[in-house]
């Protein structure tokens, strides 16, 4: 049951980060409300998915929270690697 409790951890990680890369490139969002801080958005879901984490350790599923955690990990990383440290 733990793999599974991971491989869901990881699919629940991925929707935070994806919703914010949709919302930077397909709308003026980012534009609108954040022009001096150009991954504002992006911050804002590493936030999200640490606060499911939170609750996913307090429910005692450490291993959704693990996958929760190593895609956020992940995601931060390839943000970094994009905006070439122009943070």
């Amino acid at each position: 049951m733990q793999k599974k409790d991971f491989i869901l951890g990881m699919v629940i990680g991925v929707i935070a980060p994806l919703a914010s890369y949709l919302l930077t490139q397909y709308t003026s969002l980012q534009r609108d409300y954040f022009v001096e801080k150009p991954i504002a958005i992006h911050v804002l879901a590493a936030a999200i998915n640490l606060i499911v984490v939170r609750f996913a350790y307090r429910a005692g599923k450490e291993s959704l929270a693990k996958g929760v955690m190593l895609l956020t990990f992940l995601a931060m990383v390839v943000l970094i690697w994009l905006t070439k440290l122009k943070v």
